[in-house]
């Protein structure tokens, strides 16, 4: 919610979406939430830059595993930071910036 408040472009976005679709004064029913993809990309993009947790759950390497220049060994415990590919620049264009439109165009479903 804060970040549609601070861009309130969006907000109206979101709203004329929901009055299309669903009708103003309707409560949102869960079969309705396939018909609302500028909805979709608001909660796409919260999880990117918000992510519920910072670190995935960690897992345990079974075998000796080569990552670029580095070797992880077996039996190592590996940590993924979800809160920094999130704001990755290698992956996302602007990623400090609060923009739900960058998932219209992306084809894998995050």
């Amino acid at each position: 919610m804060a970040e549609t408040l601070r861009q309130p472009e969006i907000m109206k976005k979101a709203q004329a979406e929901l009055s299309e679709v669903v009708g103003k004064r309707k409560p949102i029913e869960e079969v309705d939430v396939s018909r609302l993809p500028y909805l979709q990309f608001i909660v796409k993009e919260t999880l990117r830059m918000h992510p519920p947790a910072p670190f995935l759950i960690p897992r345990r390497v079974d075998q000796d595993v080569k990552l670029f220049d580095y070797i992880i060994p077996k039996g190592s415990l590996v940590l993924v930071n979800v809160w920094t590919i999130g704001r990755d620049s290698t992956f996302w264009e602007e990623p400090l910036v609060f923009k739900p439109e960058r998932f219209q165009s992306i084809e894998l479903d995050v």
